[in-house]
């Protein structure tokens, strides 16, 4: 009986600081950007309309100021809550704050592809640094071969995060709810700490920023928001994996993975130049062939809403059965869903 209230005294321990993580987070970003909105001058960071734009008055990229600089912030300030060692916080503080100063400029200035990647890649080596030389998913590879694989992978994310932000709320109901999940999980102690902590304070963030992305947008997320923010997020989604299934990983942001792939697909079969914007992605479709925002978004909230409930079947009955079940079942819903808006 003692080892029982023990458990439940630890486990509501942890539910409060994820919420207070994630409280305060969601608080301090409306703030930032309600204080940043108001005193910017009007041109500051304003992207205009144009053909390949999804919104319809000029929307400033001014959330990246104010929601990477609360995840860090926070980060730093409450990292003895993490469980992430002193070094790790210091790789993720000097990445995030490089891809932010860099996506800033890029903002400002459009500084060219070859410098804007080779920063990328510098932030998302260090980000994999972060994980800690003992942090490994796949034991059959080599840990020089698996490290380079991740930066790979995160190094990808990063431009995912990027690109798929083009849309009012998309990257709240596309990213913003996988994070939150992450974070709920680890309240319930179905995840570890450290990924559940550094969740709750991005999910927090990215409601905070939601306040003015709502529709119709009046901010967006800017390079300076998106490339930190895919760092940061990969980080987690990478430590839920180590701690749950990879398969698991990528079934809770299964959309913004379809999307960003199938599309990075045919642009290259049509050859077109990947690092070129553009306005081809599922979702951007479907909101030009007449479907409304809320909608478009509205379907990506349900789908990951769907997905993270099963997610948590499977951390309730951890077997292979049911994880396959979760996997196959979340692959075809999302897929259909996908197509769905390429026909539109």
């Amino acid at each position: 009986m003692a080892d029982y209230e023990f458990g439940v005294q630890v486990v509501e321990s942890v539910m409060s600081q994820i919420v207070i993580a994630f409280i305060s987070a969601m608080l301090l970003c409306a703030v930032l950007l309600a204080v940043l909105y108001y005193l910017l001058p009007r041109h500051f960071l304003a992207a205009q309309k144009n053909a390949r734009s999804n919104h319809t008055i000029p929307a400033r990229q001014i959330g990246g100021l104010a929601l990477v600089p609360t995840i860090l912030i926070l980060l730093g300030v409450f990292h003895s809550l993490t469980g992430l060692s002193g070094s790790t916080v210091v790789l993720l503080e000097f990445s995030g704050w490089l891809l932010w100063l860099t996506g800033l400029l890029d903002d400002r200035y459009d500084i060219s592809v070859r410098l804007r990647l080779s920063v990328q890649l510098l932030g998302a080596v260090l980000g994999v640094a972060a994980l800690g030389n003992d942090f490994q998913l796949f034991t059959f590879l080599p840990f020089w071969l698996e490290f380079c694989l991740l930066v790979f992978v995160m190094l990808v994310w990063i431009n995912v995060t990027n690109f798929m932000d083009g849309l009012d709320l998309m990257t709240v109901s596309g990213l913003g709810i996988p994070v939150l999940w992450i974070a709920g999980f680890a309240s319930l102690g179905l995840a570890g700490m450290s990924a559940g902590y550094l969740a709750a304070l991005i999910a927090g963030a990215i409601i905070g920023f939601a306040f003015f992305n709502r529709h119709p947008a009046k901010v967006f997320l800017g390079d300076s928001g998106s490339l930190p923010l895919g760092m940061l997020s990969c980080f987690a989604l990478l430590l839920f994996a180590q701690e749950t299934s990879i398969w698991l990983a990528l079934l809770l942001p299964l959309y913004y993975v379809l999307d960003a792939s199938t599309t990075i697909i045919l642009r290259l079969r049509e050859g077109e130049n990947i690092f070129e914007a553009h306005s081809r992605h599922a979702y951007q479709k479907a909101k030009r062939a007449g479907r409304s925002v809320w909608a478009v978004i509205g379907s990506v909230a349900l789908l990951n809403a769907a997905l993270g409930a099963a997610v948590f079947i499977w951390l309730l009955k951890p077997e292979l059965w049911v994880e396959l079940s979760v996997c196959f079942a979340g692959l075809a819903v999302a897929s259909a869903l996908l197509l769905k808006f390429r026909a539109s």
